[in-house]
């Protein structure tokens, strides 16, 4: 089992469960298996952030401190792409899954509908065995939400966005023609 301890005298609640869940990424990203990293928070002496979890929390009272490092430059992953030990990694997180539904229903109200293998082209997941059975759930989590409709089967199968579809529709041009007067 893997424990990071991190000393840090002003960090709230959500920070450290932010703090926590990163470092577990990207450990289990370099090959730890899940459930095998701790990250222990100190001094607030006891906050321990596990898997998903804040294990325990004591309430202390946050202190100013005299020094305050410099602001370093945050390090930016594009939201809209998985990394590639994403793909190749046996299990995918809650938090990545969550990512790729997010993803998945922004795609089906860009495009109105989706089959399978279309979701899997347009994110980016062609190549991993895994996709269909995960998208294939994905859409059942969506039905289950009453977001999308299901139809077809098997190879046939769409699903369609039930709300506002993203794309411009076209508006159909109008064509004013002066009438000619009759004669009479």
């Amino acid at each position: 089992m893997a424990i990071v301890i991190i000393e840090s005298p002003q960090l709230s609640s959500d920070q450290k469960a932010r703090i926590g869940e990163r470092v577990i990424t990207a450990l289990q990203h370099e090959g730890m298996a899940p459930g095998s990293v701790v990250v222990l928070f100190q001094p607030e002496r006891g906050d321990i952030y596990v898997d998903g979890l804040l294990v325990q929390a004591q309430a202390t009272a946050l202190a100013p401190t005299p020094f305050t490092p410099a602001p370093k430059a945050p390090v930016q992953v594009p939201a809209s792409e998985p990394a590639p030990a994403f793909k190749t990694k046996a299990r995918r997180s809650k938090p990545e899954l969550e990512d790729l539904k997010n993803q998945l229903m922004r795609t089906l109200q860009d495009k109105g509908s989706l089959s399978s293998f279309e979701a899997q082209v347009a994110l980016d997941l062609k190549e991993c065995d895994w996709a269909p059975a995960t998208l294939r759930r994905l859409f059942t989590e969506l039905e289950e939400a009453k977001l999308i409709v299901k139809s077809g089967q098997k190879r046939g199968t769409r699903y369609v966005w039930k709300g506002i579809v993203n794309s411009p529709q076209p508006t159909p041009s109008v064509k004013l023609v002066k009438a000619e007067p009759e004669e009479g």
